[in-house]
């Protein structure tokens, strides 16, 4: 079986990671990550910790990033169910500065995403039992968690009105209330 692709998405860094899948009677096998073609790649191939959230209907997480020095590029796939997905681009000087990218996410072989430092990161689960994996660069350091309201980021139609969030992300800042400790370095992946 072959390795994942890589597929560009309008904000730079951020790329679709598409699992070399198969299918058979038993079910589906995905390779989702292979260190030489994530390097060839210019990914990062060394990961610090990985998480797995599993949440209900209605649920919606974010908007997540860990700020500098602390930040890191995260792989994100959905495992099981079906997720509304968003990044949004937070590093100043970006060409993509204060846009947002929004997919579908669904499991067991669908594509993943790899998200850069500089973007923040939240989902909105479609369906119950929906199962987020991601792997992160960098350990988690709690005094460099931030985020800011999911429901602030502009021009994004969540699939939710009223969803079930934690006390935490209901307590976040607005986006507008936002100042970014991120610079965009250039180029793209």
């Amino acid at each position: 079986m072959t390795a994942p692709a890589f597929e560009t998405t309008p904000i730079p860094g951020l790329l679709k990671v598409v699992p070399a899948a198969s299918r058979d009677s038993r079910g589906t096998f995905a390779k989702t990550f292979v260190s030489s073609a994530f390097a060839e790649a210019g990914l990062a191939t060394a990961f610090a910790e990985e998480y797995h959230t599993c949440s209900a209907g209605g649920v919606v997480r974010g908007m997540h990033f860990q700020a500098p020095p602390h930040d890191h590029d995260k792989v994100v796939f959905c495992v099981a169910g079906s997720a509304f997905d968003v990044v949004f681009d937070i590093r100043v000087g970006s060409p993509t500065y204060g846009s947002a990218y929004t997919c579908r996410l669904e499991g067991p072989s669908g594509f993943g995403l790899y998200v850069p430092a500089g973007c923040a990161h939240g989902f909105a689960a479609l369906a119950d039992d929906t199962v987020l994996s991601y792997k992160v660069t960098t350990a988690y350091a709690p005094e460099h968690d931030a985020g800011f309201l999911w429901s602030s980021v502009p021009e994004v139609s969540w699939p939710h009105a009223y969803p079930q969030v934690s006390e935490r992300d209901a307590a976040l800042p607005a986006y507008t209330e936002f100042l970014s400790p991120f610079a965009y370095a250039g180029g793209d992946r």
